[in-house]
């Protein structure tokens, strides 16, 4: 589940992917560098979190992750690993919602 959330964040800016160092993804998803990191130890920000080390560099996927992982912390009280759970529901949704919208063009509705 965790690749289709990543999958979909990085749906988000396909078309221009810029690369950012972990001090500017940390400063644009307004949070801290340790809690990025965190979230990189823990899995939630996919391949590129687990592949952290020097000179690192994360994709606009990864910050729109960061981002919601953010407002559901802060505005919801919701845990990191509770986060990394909402999303991946959230995920499978858009998926099931894909695959039901396709279903319905194919049976001409």
């Amino acid at each position: 589940m965790k690749g289709k959330r990543f999958q979909l964040a990085r749906e988000v800016r396909e078309d221009v992917e810029r690369r950012l160092a972990l001090a500017e993804l940390a400063r644009l998803a307004e949070t801290t560098e340790e809690l990025v990191r965190e979230y990189c130890a823990m899995g939630l920000l996919g391949e590129e979190g687990r592949e952290m080390g020097t000179g690192s560099s994360f994709g606009e996927g990864s910050l729109f992750l960061v981002r919601r992982i953010e407002q559901l912390r802060i505005e919801y009280g919701v845990s990191p690993a509770g986060a990394g759970l909402v999303l991946d529901l959230a995920a499978r949704v858009e998926e099931l919602e894909n695959e039901i919208r396709s279903l319905r063009e194919a049976l001409g509705r």
